[in-house]
């Protein structure tokens, strides 16, 4: 269930796919992300697909940490 697919591409982009990351592991991939993006010293884009779990939660960022929550 919890997987991150990583890709580097031809031109150097840094391709990272997940799907149906448990709660707990959304939030150390969500780090992840984070700490590859500065070691890439790149720009980070998101695209969000639409999952029905997310459909009743809320991700709120705060000073570096990220809470899940339901709406």
């Amino acid at each position: 269930m919890d997987q991150i697919d990583i890709e580097i591409m031809p031109d150097g982009v840094i391709k990272i796919k997940t799907k149906e990351l448990s709660e707990a592991n959304h939030i150390n991939a969500d780090q992840l992300l984070d700490e590859i993006t500065e070691l890439a010293g790149g720009q980070r884009q998101t695209e969000q697909l639409e999952h029905d779990f997310w459909k009743s939660r809320n991700v709120i960022r705060q000073a570096g940490r990220v809470k899940i929550v339901k709406a």
